[in-house]
């Protein structure tokens, strides 16, 4: 493998940033369970960050990663969510995270498409187990509403 440009290292080094910070919010859980929902929704930021790092970088499968990770934490913050299937997926996050962290200090050894097939997988499954991804909007839905923000009003 070829090594890195000067900008790929620095949306690496950036990386390695938003996952230390996600590492720190999974540890607080541990140790301020009231803070649970707070800690997942600032987890799920800082997996926006790293799923918008990995597709200037093009790696998708990083992307798809931090994205399941984004939902399930945002999914797990919600109001009545019980204590086993917040643990279930915490213990989902410090997976993503875990193997985020891998592929971002070894990049050369990624992981086999096997296992990382095996953790996508688990990670659906929770996500499923939470009631699915939220709603997506399509790029034409979101011109369309950013359009209406613009619109001179009618009289």
């Amino acid at each position: 493998m070829t090594a890195p440009s000067a900008l790929q290292s620095r949306f690496l080094s950036e990386m390695g940033v938003f996952i230390q910070t996600a590492d720190a919010a999974l540890t607080s859980i541990a140790s301020d369970p009231q803070r649970t929902p707070q800690l997942l929704e600032s987890f799920a930021e800082w997996m926006v960050g790293i799923r918008g790092t990995a597709l200037q970088l093009g790696y998708s499968r990083v992307s798809e990663l931090a994205g399941l990770g984004e939902e399930i934490a945002i999914r797990a913050a919600e109001p009545g969510t019980s204590r086993a299937l917040l643990r279930k997926s915490v213990g989902c996050l410090w997976d993503a995270l875990t193997t985020l962290r891998y592929a971002l200090s070894h990049p050369d050894e990624a992981t086999s498409t096997e296992e990382q097939e095996i953790l996508l997988q688990r990670l659906r499954v929770t996500l499923k187990s939470l009631g699915g991804a939220r709603e997506k909007v399509s790029p034409e839905e979101l011109s369309n509403l950013l359009a209406s923000f613009h619109r001179p009003p009618t009289e």
